[in-house]
């Protein structure tokens, strides 16, 4: 794997997908100009951050690419297993329960690339409900360690189709709460073999939702 590092780029999933070529490439910035979330949201810088997108183009052949956004937020509480943070199905990252990062999967010309932004220092969070993992800024290279190790740990997860589902759901905030999704509300029950969550609707039905657009209701 090859590793390059910005202290400021325009976006890092961009530079990661113009900039392949054979060998799996991650792009690390503690800052981004135009930085995009799920769904196309802006990304909004914390005050020390961690934007990195690792770009690859090779799977194994019974491998399920749903869960992809599952592996790489699993892989970084991983990562970083010091911290008690959660996830969200199916791609945010949470501590206290408060937004501190997230997963953005693209595919683009046979070339999957994951983006991972993670709030490591946030004084005055601009967004509802978002926060920073620390108190203080960390050092650099602390962050650096923290993408690079992230990034092996997907990839190999990826790589070996060793995602163990059942530890997954043991860090999962989501299960057993009433959500909130596009169509209507329903008790979130369990995330099924593709990384889709079975949720039982109000009335009863069982469906299984792909869309990350879901909210928690209070």
């Amino acid at each position: 794997m090859k590793a390059v590092f910005f202290d400021s780029i325009d976006n890092t999933q961009d530079y990661a997908l113009e900039n392949f070529e054979q060998e799996p490439l991650l792009v690390v910035s503690y800052f981004q100009e135009k930085g995009r979330g799920t769904d196309n949201r802006d990304w909004e810088n914390a005050d020390q951050a961690l934007a990195c997108s690792l770009v690859f183009n090779e799977v194994p052949q019974d491998f399920i690419k749903t869960l992809i956004p599952l592996i790489s937020g699993y892989s970084y509480l991983e990562t970083v297993s010091n911290i008690d943070l959660h996830l969200k199905w199916p791609n945010d990252i949470l501590f206290n329960d408060a937004k501190v990062g997230g997963i953005l999967v693209e595919e683009k010309d046979s070339k999957i690339c994951i983006g991972m932004g993670i709030n490591y220092f946030w004084e005055n969070p601009k967004l509802p409900n978002a926060s920073g993992i620390y108190t203080e800024k960390l050092d650099g290279q602390i962050l650096n360690n923290h993408a690079l190790d992230w990034a092996e740990l997907t990839l190999n997860t990826i790589q070996k189709n060793s995602f163990d589902l059942s530890e997954y759901k043991k860090k999962l905030a989501t299960l057993g709460k009433l959500i909130e999704y596009p169509e209507g509300r329903g008790w979130a029950r369990d995330v099924n073999f593709d990384g889709s969550l079975s949720v039982e609707t109000i009335s009863g039905e069982m469906i299984n939702l792909t869309s990350p657009l879901i909210s928690e209701v209070k």
